[in-house]
């Protein structure tokens, strides 16, 4: 008997232990009602092509863009994903059934530098 904790004392840990996890909880809650899961997502957008076909994804099918948005906030806030390329967006669209295609641009390139076609065909 003599290992307890007296009464007062364990009131006092407990109202100190529930009130930490309160206001854990509290500023979660508020950390996700402030930031905007858009916005968190169009910055994990690594490279043009992802943010090309995620605005023609919003241009063209609007009342698709926000679940799917929704969806990948809650990976990347998960950890499931880092980033999102341009590759792995297309795949998640066409794994939708959407027919939104990137464009298509040719580079060419000679000595190390962006030319037309004529130059380059020299």
């Amino acid at each position: 008997m003599s290992d307890e904790l007296p009464e007062s004392l364990r009131l006092k840990l407990y109202r100190k232990y529930v009130s930490a996890i309160a206001g854990k909880r509290g500023d979660d809650a508020a950390e996700k009602k402030n930031e905007d899961p858009e916005g968190f997502v169009w910055g994990k957008l690594s490279d043009d092509k992802a943010r090309e076909l995620m605005s023609k994804l919003k241009a063209l099918y609007p009342d698709v863009y926000r679940p799917v948005v929704q969806e990948l906030y809650r990976l990347l806030k998960d950890g499931v994903l880092k980033e999102l390329d341009g590759l792995t967006v297309l795949r998640i669209i066409r794994a939708l059934g959407l027919n939104i295609r990137p464009e298509l641009r040719i580079k060419f390139v000679k000595d190390g530098k962006e030319v037309d076609i004529d130059e380059y065909l020299e």
